[in-house]
Formats: C-alpha cells, structure tokens, sequence
C-alpha cells in the first residue's frame, strides 16, 4: 500500500507535464505538437505551483484577480504579459465550466490573445515569438481543448489504476 502512495505523491514535472500532453493527445486536432507542449507545460506548471509560492508570480485565485493584475495597470513587459495569458489559459480553459458562471469567459479569451500578441511584439527570439503569435492565434481553440480536458479528467477520474 505504501508503494502504491509514494508512486502517486511522486510527481515530479516529467511526470506533470507527460500527464497533461496525453491528455491533450487525446483531444485530437492537435495544430502544432509546439503549441500542445507549451499548453501542457503551463497546465503541469500550475499543477504544482502553490498560490503561496513567493518565489515567482503566485497563481491567482480567479479571472477576477487576474483582471484586476494584468489588466486594471499598464504592462508592457514580454514576461509578465505571458503569465498573464498564461494564467487566462488555466481559468477561461481548464477551469471554463466553473470561470463561466461569474465571467464573461470569450472576453477573457480576447484578452488572453491580446496578451500573447503583446508578449510575441515585445519578444527578440525568434522562435518564442513564432510561438508565442501561435498562441495568440489559437487561443480560443486551446482554452476549449483544456476545457475538454478538464471534463475529460473529472468523467474519468475513477479510472485511474495502479500498476
């Protein structure tokens, strides 16, 4: 019994993000694999990130408080902007069913592109920028995939099984 704990209290990111691409994997359609490892990094990112990490930008609560962060001050900045439309990813997709009853979530959804667009301008590298203009592309696509995903892991949370 005690293996079977420390196998899923072990979660290490390998593992975090390995289970968020096969889920996406399993959503089919997929764009870019590019675009897929970067939705799923954020997801497995988030995963395992306390809104009490002060080490970096803390996960916010709600689209409300990401509202209130990135939207209510002017920010200019690739990196902060990025966690901002990263942050929209997690609540206007993964968490949509939930986010909708209070929000407007296809407004979060523009304003999530509106952010990667910012991001991708203020951007040197040339191949984050590609990605991150990706992202702004097919925002609204990747915010109901994840909300897919997010019905998906709920329908079958009694399927998992150990080794």
């Amino acid at each position: 019994m005690d293996e079977l704990f420390a196998e899923l209290f072990g979660v290490d990111s390998n593992i975090a993000i390995n289970f968020f691409v096969s889920g996406l994997e399993e959503m089919a359609d997929t764009k870019s694999r590019d675009e897929m490892i970067y939705v799923a990094s954020i997801l497995a990112h988030y995963a395992q990130t306390s809104r009490c990490d002060i080490s970096s930008m803390p996960v916010l609560a709600n689209l409300s408080e990401v509202h209130d962060e990135f939207v209510l001050v002017q920010i200019n900045d690739p990196e902060i902007l990025e966690i901002g439309g990263s942050q929209i990813l997690l609540f206007a997709g993964f968490f949509r069913d939930q986010m909708s009853l209070r929000h407007n979530v296809n407004w979060f959804d523009s304003l999530g592109q509106s952010f990667y667009i910012r991001a991708s301008n203020g951007l040197r590298e040339a191949k984050k920028r590609e990605l991150l203009e990706k992202m702004a592309e097919s925002f609204p696509v990747w915010t109901l995939r994840c909300r897919d995903l997010h019905r998906y892991y709920r329908d079958s949370r009694y399927l998992i099984k150990p080794n």
